[in-house]
């Protein structure tokens, strides 16, 4: 199950991006243009019981957030609010701060707190058409980070693939291998517990939570997002995909999109099917 913090910002649908120790989430409420929220995937209540692992990881993500929405929005200041009253795991409310209106899809924003503290309960109106293309816009602007230092002499920049995860076996891993074998940045959908029950008609048995953090600590892998419906081509365009990868047996069947796919045979005898039903 999800935890209570990660439920009240929106997650996995608000996600932006995800890295080993952190959630960078879009703050369903938007006390300034851009505002997120940086949550800590360990389960800990106090800033100094986070690992050191966490910690370190931190600083680099803080230097991603600040770069993404200075070139995006050209900040003023940035405030890092940690609360933790109402909301128990280690998070932070990244408040970028504006002297001078913003804009953004033809609409202007004022910081209307400005220079004082902002006001977290103060939101911008913005309807879910917005609110989407915001969310795309910032997922875009974190993906295109790691295009400064990728690999040369790989056929794409990069890949995606996805799947259920529930069971992760010998299979899973050959195709994950495959693919970065292609690629600089490999990115896998992990489906949520909702699409699979409503995809299968039944729950997994392994939860999303668990699922996606398998898929986190793989070598092979580069980023984890939720996999929250099928529509393969807002995946291609929000994250600047170069190919998929999926296995044979989608050939002639695969929905359209308009970047390369890659099919992969399966590994012999092994399914997540056969693996259930010996269980």
């Amino acid at each position: 199950m999800l935890n209570a913090t990660l439920s009240k910002f929106g997650y996995p649908e608000s996600l932006i991006k995800t890295y080993d120790y952190w959630h960078v989430l879009l703050r369903p409420g938007q006390v300034t243009l851009g505002s997120l929220v940086l949550v800590c995937k360990e389960d800990v209540f106090q800033y100094s019981d986070i690992s050191d692992e966490a910690a370190k990881e931190q600083k680099q993500v803080v230097a991603d957030i600040e770069r993404v929405l200075k070139k995006r929005f050209n900040f003023s200041k940035i405030n890092y609010l940690m609360l933790m009253m109402v909301d128990p795991i280690v998070h932070f409310h990244v408040i970028p701060r504006y002297e001078h209106p913003v804009g953004f899809c033809e609409k202007q924003f004022e910081d209307k707190h400005w220079p004082k503290p902002p006001v977290l309960s103060d939101v911008l109106e913005l309807d879910d058409v917005y609110i989407n293309e915001l969310r795309s816009t910032l997922k875009a602007d974190f993906a295109l980070i790691n295009d400064d230092a990728v690999e040369v002499g790989k056929k794409y920049r990069r890949m995606y693939t996805s799947g259920c995860f529930d069971i992760f076996h010998q299979g899973h891993l050959n195709i994950l291998k495959k693919t970065k074998a292609l690629c600089d940045y490999l990115i896998v959908g992990v489906s949520t517990d909702e699409l699979i029950e409503k995809s299968k008609g039944r729950p997994p048995l392994i939860p999303f939570e668990e699922r996606i953090s398998i898929l986190e600590s793989n070598r092979f892998v580069d980023e984890v997002i939720p996999q929250i419906d099928k529509n393969k081509q807002k995946v291609v365009d929000e994250y600047n995909i170069d190919a998929i990868s999926v296995g044979s047996d989608w050939k002639g069947k695969y929905p359209s999109v308009t970047c390369d796919m890659v099919y992969f045979d399966y590994t012999p005898n092994v399914s997540s099917t056969v693996l259930k039903r010996k269980l």
